[in-house]
C-alpha cells in the first residue's frame, strides 16, 4: 500500500475567487488531475480568503471590555475586540511571555531565530483560548500571517458545511468523488503548533476500531485513530507555516470509509471538557486523597 502527498500551489487567493475551480486546475497541473478517492486537505486560511472572512484592525472600535483586557495584557485593544467579536465566550488565558521568562517554554526548541520569536511574543504576550461554534480556538482562530499589515482572517462558522460545499463543487467541475478536509494550525501550549481538522466531508472522521482484536486476538485498547486530524498533520509537512505557498494537498492512495459525519460529530465541546475536568478532580481526590491532590496542584 502506498499513500502519496501532492502539494498544490495556488495563486494568491482573493475574496470571491472560486476555490474549487482553482483546486481542480492545480490538480490537473501538479497531479494529473483529481482521481476518485482522493482527499483534498485545504487550509482554513485559504477558505477564509476566498469567502471574504477578513477584518481590518483600523475598522475595529474597542469596547470597554476590550480596553480593560488591553490594560491587563498590554495587547492591542482592537485585536482583543476582534477576539471577542469572533468567539462565543472566553475559556482561559495563557501567559505565554511569563512562561517563556520562567523557562517553561524554551524558544531555543521552537525557533531557529529565538530573538525574533521573543519580539513577537512580547507583542502578543498572552493567548486567549475561546469557544467558537462549539470548538476551542486560540485567539478565536484569528490569523495575521500571510496577510497585508493590519488584516486578519477568521475561520468559517460552519467548517463542515464549507467542506461539503467545496466537495460538491469539486465533483461538479471534475466528475471525481473526493473527500475534503479543512485544516487549521493550532497552538499547542509548551509543544509548538500542530495542524488539526476543523471541517470535513466525505470521509469517516475516526477509524472506530477501538476494542477490535489485535494480531493475537485480544481486544485492542486503541484503534480509534482521528483520521481527519492525522491527514491535517501529514499535509502540514508540505503546507508549512511561513512562505511555502502550498495551501492545499492531495492525499492519494489512502483507503478510508466514506461518510458525511464531519468533524462536528467527534469534537469535544467545552461543556464536555468542563464535565471531564470535574470528574477528574472528584476521582483524583477520592483515590489519591485531598492532601496529595492539593500538593500536586500547588506544584504545577
Amino acid at each position: 500500500m502506498k499513500v502519496e502527498l501532492i502539494g498544490l500551489k495556488l495563486p494568491e487567493i482573493k475574496t470571491g475567487d472560486d476555490l474549487a475551480d482553482l483546486l481542480v486546475k492545480a490538480a490537473s497541473r501538479d497531479a494529473g488531475g483529481l482521481k476518485d478517492g482522493d482527499i483534498i486537505v485545504v487550509t482554513s486560511k485559504v477558505v477564509s480568503k476566498a469567502y471574504g472572512f477578513l477584518v481590518e484592525l483600523k475598522e475595529i472600535k474597542p469596547s470597554a471590555k476590550a480596553m480593560n483586557l488591553s490594560r491587563e495584557t498590554g495587547e492591542d485593544p482592537r485585536f482583543i475586540q476582534a477576539i471577542l467579536d469572533h468567539s462565543d465566550r472566553l475559556l482561559f488565558v495563557l501567559p505565554v511571555l511569563k512562561l517563556v521568562e520562567k523557562g517553561v517554554i524554551d524558544l531555543q526548541k521552537l525557533s531557529r531565530k529565538p530573538t525574533k520569536a521573543l519580539e513577537l511574543i512580547r507583542k502578543f504576550p498572552y493567548t486567549f483560548f475561546v469557544e467558537r461554534k462549539g470548538q476551542v480556538y486560540s485567539d478565536a482562530g484569528l490569523d495575521a500571517s500571510n496577510h497585508p499589515e493590519g488584516v486578519l482572517s477568521f475561520p468559517p462558522e460552519d467548517p463542515d458545511g464549507v467542506a461539503r460545499e467545496l466537495r460538491r463543487k469539486l465533483f461538479e467541475y471534475s466528475g471525481k468523488d473526493v473527500a475534503v478536509v479543512i485544516s487549521d494550525t493550532e497552538f499547542m501550549p509548551f509543544l509548538g503548533s500542530l495542524d488539526i481538522a476543523r471541517g470535513s466531508s466525505g470521509i469517516q472522521a475516526t477509524a472506530k476500531k477501538f476494542g477490535e482484536p489485535d494480531r493475537y486476538g485480544k481486544p485492542k485498547f486503541g484503534g480509534a485513530d482521528c483520521i481527519v486530524h492525522e491527514l491535517a498533520c501529514a499535509s502540514a509537512l508540505l503546507i508549512g507555516q511561513t512562505d511555502e505557498g502550498i495551501p492545499a494537498v492531495i492525499v492519494r492512495g489512502l483507503k478510508y470509509v466514506r461518510s458525511e459525519e464531519g468533524v462536528s460529530t467527534i469534537r469535544l465541546t467545552p461543556e464536555d471538557l468542563e464535565m471531564a475536568i470535574k470528574e477528574i478532580v472528584k476521582t483524583s481526590i477520592k483515590i489519591l486523597g485531598l492532601k496529595t491532590f492539593t500538593k500536586l496542584l500547588l506544584s504545577v
